[in-house]
């Protein structure tokens, strides 16, 4: 290692081991700017003087309270000439123009008297608002729900939690559904009675009920939990308290499912106000938590909820749903109720706004919003008094979205003339050039490759696997609407196409580990933990699990004969046929019934349309209605742009797992189905966005912001993109050899194979293997990390070292021509980084050449130092 190569090798490992800045070092200086480091969390807060108090407002503002134990939570908001809003309510004096009809806490909670209509008003200071309030059937208590006051009960009080009876096998024979999801199961456990296993349905003695309906007060569901006979739960509520009169009320009425006649109410939705928090250290927010019912009706439930804060060292709250900063950071507060869960984002900013902050949001020296995608940002930036960083450079934009649309570095020649380019509007051209280019094809064919895991390794027929490929492609080529890309993959029949994914070696999968990654693929939820019994922390039951699983039970081969024998037919047979063995039955596992194919929403498909099952599937899938198609798919292409979902993980839509921005989110999914499922309009519109094109350069306020896209964030290039970029930058094309498993074919790939191009098993490389290539063996996941390997490789592996080097390449031809030292400096930078070289790169450049060995070594240095820098393997 010479000089030059050795300083160039120690800077190196100096930008790679400093994560805070990417400073310059070309040969011998690679750069390591600031724009390359890892950040974490942060913000700054709002003005907390009630002298800049611009108007208040109360929430909810009209309100019909129903019954005799009706309560109402209020809470009363101020809005600040900032612009900042926080919670008032104990800063306000609350009072009600007729006390008679209701009392008022100090914390702003209204519990009913008697019928009539009343005015809440909220004084802070000289301003006032008020709310209006009508008391109905306030001597009236409504008939009992099993659903929600059972339920409700048996929430509030941790009984259906996973630490109890809740969890996968229940306690003490005893099985609840978690959170009271499924009511019907549990009406069934505590009125009939019986023993639970969580690997069978046979009922095991004692068969006695937890209802006593000749001695309502000798119920076990009331003796339990008051501990009148033991009780490994220890107390849940005492004897004669409300929860034990409601549950007495309830049997004593005969124990019934669910209540009847007037007034029958079916709830509905939980909704949560406010859905995001912002906090400065000192300040509280209120929650109000609201069933809405399916009659419009509404129901305070704040105080009846169980709440969790996700990390009490950012934020804690109380039984009463009161949220209190305790450090800087984000966190989630999730809210249960009976079959409810919801969630709230609470952001915690570290320390007042500065001066010069709020003037930067506030004059409109950020950046513009350009489309829906700012709007929802911004916005939010303003909220949390974060100002966003800058619009990129022409040579940032350049680089950045031609590796993330097309996964390629432009030409020189290309560079050169955007750079020259006057046009303002020559950012949006540059997109439209690039989504209609042979390489964009190429890429996201790459990409959804990767996807829908089109590799050989399970088959030994490659006209199948050309077959596959061939779809995927066309599918981009064509611009396919995704829900229709969708429909024909998870229906697929026939031989060919997308049906190879159905097959593991040769053989069909099993039904169940079919309909897994077709769910989380298309509707981004991971049902593994609903196999075996119902999940142990979300909402989905082994009978959805099942049920779903259902709609794959009746795909049946049909091989052909020789010399076609390697060629099945995949159909999908609502009854056998004479000569073909059809599949069995599916049964489920714990009750051993046949399942009924059901959707996740419970609805079956009558029993005289069971033809074509998986399409029936595909189209609830991606049908309007279905909640999670179209954000799934949202949230995953948004993350190839930024490097995280707007939900983290991207196939993780749990409800426990809230966006980050909620808005975003659905703002996004609503854009992609309204246009069509079209992606060139979704990467359109993502690409165009000012958040997209925002500088990686921190400000003030966002250098620890990681989750609100206040600044780009650097991802490392994907192995097959980075390969291919070093073979563009050297001028080398990368041999690739073929490998045909089981047919014993080897040979070379067609000159000028991309690495993007190739399938993972029949194009062994070593470098994208240690590179973290996507293996295809699952869906793709993609990690962020440096390896030993990694380092080795760059120091003496082939790709980084040989192709230099090699005759007929770009360094070789720039050698041999006309072209000054200076110009070569500038050919490379522009190759490999997108940019001219600054002066003083260009003096301490000139300098290291002067005192070099040879040109030829000085430039092969030079090279080396471009492609093994961060910023070259980086996108940015």
């Amino acid at each position: 290692m010479n000089r030059l190569e050795k300083r160039t090798h120690n800077d190196n490992r100096a930008g790679n081991a400093c994560p805070a800045g990417l400073r310059a070092i070309m040969l011998g200086a690679i750069l390591c700017i600031a724009t390359l480091a890892p950040v974490h969390a942060g913000s700054n807060a709002g003005d907390r003087n009630l002298s800049a108090l611009h108007s208040l407002r109360i929430i909810p503002k009209n309100v019909v309270l129903n019954g005799a134990d009706a309560s109402q939570q209020f809470v009363v908001m101020g809005v600040f000439v900032n612009g900042f809003i926080r919670d008032l309510t104990a800063h306000s004096r609350l009072s009600l123009s007729n006390p008679a009809l209701a009392g008022i806490s100090d914390s702003g909670r209204i519990e009913v008297n008697m019928d009539g209509q009343l005015v809440l008003r909220a004084n802070v200071g000289d301003l006032s608002t008020t709310a209006e309030v009508q008391i109905r059937d306030s001597r009236k208590h409504p008939p009992s729900s099993f659903a929600r006051d059972i339920g409700g009960i048996l929430t509030n009080r941790g009984c259906n939690s996973a630490e109890c009876h809740g969890g996968v096998q229940g306690m003490g024979g005893f099985k609840l559904s978690l959170n009271g999801f499924f009511p019907e199961t549990d009406y069934h456990w505590i009125v009939r009675g019986g023993k639970y296993d969580v690997l069978t349905d046979e009922q095991h003695e004692p068969w006695s009920p937890r209802v006593n309906l000749e001695k309502p007060e000798d119920s076990l569901i009331l003796l339990k939990p008051t501990q009148s006979v033991p009780h490994e739960g220890g107390r849940r509520f005492k004897v004669g308290s409300i929860e034990y009169q409601t549950i007495l009320d309830w049997i004593r009425e005969g124990a019934p499912l669910d209540k009847t006649g007037e007034g029958a109410r079916k709830d509905s939705r939980l909704e949560i106000y406010p859905k995001e928090v912002i906090l400065d250290p000192t300040g509280q927010q209120q929650l109000v938590v609201t069933i809405q019912h399916a009659d419009g009706s509404r129901e305070d439930m704040t105080h009846r909820v169980i709440y969790e804060s996700r990390n009490t060292a950012v934020a804690h709250i109380n039984d009463e749903g009161v949220i209190l900063p305790t450090g800087p950071g984000d966190t989630w507060v999730i809210v249960r109720a009976a079959g409810h869960l919801s969630s709230v984002h609470i952001q915690v900013i570290p320390q007042p706004e500065t001066e010069g902050t709020a003037k930067s949001i506030q004059d409109g020296s950020s950046p513009a919003e350009k489309n829906l995608v700012d709007k929802h940002v911004f916005a939010k930036l303003r909220k949390l008094r974060i100002e966003p960083s800058g619009l990129c450079t022409d040579e940032e934009f350049l680089r950045r979205v031609c590796l993330d649309v097309t996964g390629t570095l432009p030409p020189p020649g290309r560079t050169r003339e955007f750079l020259k380019d006057p046009d303002p509007a020559k950012r949006d051209k540059l997109i439209e050039i690039l989504l209609e280019s042979p390489q964009y094809v190429d890429f996201w064919t790459y990409r959804f490759s990767d996807l829908f895991r089109v590799y050989f390794g399970t088959q030994t027929n490659m006209e199948f696997l050309h077959m596959y490929q061939e779809w995927v492609r066309h599918c981009i080529a064509q611009n396919k609407p995704y829900d229709q890309i969708a429909r024909e993959r998870v229906a697929a029949q026939g031989y060919g196409g997308p049906i190879l994914h159905y097959y593991h070696h040769a053989a069909m999968r099993p039904a169940e580990q079919l309909m897994l990654e077709q769910i989380k693929l298309f509707q981004g939820l991971r049902l593994e933990c609903a196999q075996c019994h119902d999940h142990p922390t979300e909402p989905w039951s082994q009978d959805q699990f099942w049920g779903l699983a259902a709609f794959f039970g009746k795909m049946t081969q049909l091989r052909g004969k020789p010399p076609d024998n390697h060629k099945t037919l995949l159909l999908d047979l609502p009854v056998g046929l004479v000569g073909l063995e059809d599949r069995k039955p599916m049964k489920h596992p714990r009750t051993q019934d046949d399942v009924e194919p059901t959707f996740m929403d419970g609805s079956h498909v009558p029993g005289d349309d069971r033809r074509d099952l998986r399409m029936k599937l595909a189209q609830w899938i991606t049908s309007p209605e279905n909640p999670y198609f179209a954000k799934a798919a949202a949230n995953r292409f948004w993350a190839y742009f930024f490097g995280r979902g707007i939900i983290n993980p991207i196939d993780d839509l749990r409800p426990s797992n809230p966006p980050t921005h909620p808005g975003l989110l659905e703002a996004l999914a609503r854009d992609f189905r309204d246009n069509g499922y079209d992606l060139k309009h979704f990467i359109r519109t993502i690409v165009q966005s000012h958040t997209y094109q925002l500088s990686v350069e921190p400000t003030g306020t966002n250098r620890n912001d990681t989750v609100n896209y206040s600044r780009f964030h650097p991802r490392p290039l994907e192995a097959p993109v980075l390969l291919d970029a070093i073979s563009r930058v050297t001028g080398v094309n990368e041999k690739f050899q073929m490998y045909a498993g089981g047919l014993g074919h080897k040979g070379p790939t067609p000159p000028g194979t991309r690495a993007v191009d190739t399938i993972p098993d029949l194009c062994p490389s070593h470098f994208l293997d240690v590179y973290g290539r996507s293996n295809r063996q699952t869906l793709p996941e993609y990690y962020d990390e440096t390896t030993i390997q990694q380092a080795l490789h760059i120091l003496a592996g082939s790709t980084y070292n040989d192709k230099i080097s090699e005759a007929g390449g770009r360094l070789a031809h720039l050698l041999a021509g006309p072209a000054t030292d200076r110009g070569i400096m500038e050919e490379l930078y522009l190759a490999t980084l997108c940019r001219y070289p600054t002066e003083r790169e260009h003096d301490e450049l000139e300098q290291l050449i002067r005192e070099g060995t040879s040109r030829k070594t000085n430039m092969e240095a030079l090279t080396w130092a471009l492609v093994s820098s961060r910023e070259f393997a980086y996108n940015h």
